[in-house]
This record gives C-alpha cells, structure tokens and sequence, in this order.
C-alpha cells in the first residue's frame, strides 16, 4: 500500500446541526458548527471531505423507532415527560436537527 493509499473517516456537517435553545440552556448546542468553522478555517480539513447528509424521513426513523412516537415527536404532541428525556424543547428547527443528525449517521 503506498501513502496515497489510506483510508480517510468520514467528516459529517449540516448547518441544521446547530439550532438555537432558551437562554441558559445547559447543552452547548454552539459547538457544532465552531469545531467545524475550526477544522475548516485551519485546514485540519478541507471543505471537500465534508460531507452535507440529507436529512432522515419518516421511514427512516420509523425502521427504529414506533411510527406513534416519531408522528408525534415529528409534530410536537410528544408528552412533557417525552420531551423532559429528550432534554430538549421542541420546536420546528430542532426537528430539522434531529433529522439531519439521523441522516448524518445512517
């Protein structure tokens, strides 16, 4: 094998990856997109090995999860006590997050 020849991981961003949360929230949702910024800006890695995933469907995550729970997490009817576990709070954007998450790992 020579140099040239070596196998590179794949680097997975989506700019839904980084969606906003109430002031205050514990989780540090900003540091997808700096450490991306990062490797990018300082030529860790180039642009062109990134990969942009398409977002998961329904039927994607429906193959894992019950097709009751995903309609309603998809919809925001999930239960508060749902919601408490997930650690998030539902809105719009943060399903597109989850999605492009999904589809970022599948």
């Amino acid at each position: 094998m020579s140099s040239h020849d070596h196998f590179t991981p794949p680097c997975v961003y989506h700019p839904d990856f980084v969606t906003p949360l109430p002031p205050g929230h514990r989780f540090p949702m900003g540091k997808f997109g700096k450490v991306y910024e990062v490797l990018v800006r300082d030529g860790v890695i180039p642009l062109h090995q990134f990969h942009c995933p398409e977002p998961a469907d329904r039927a994607a995550l429906t193959l894992v999860h019950d097709p009751g729970y995903v309609d309603a997490y998809l919809t925001g009817r999930l239960d508060s006590r749902a919601m408490r576990r997930i650690g998030f709070p539902w809105s719009p954007a943060l399903v597109t997050r989850t999605c492009a998450a999904v589809g970022g790992t599948i």
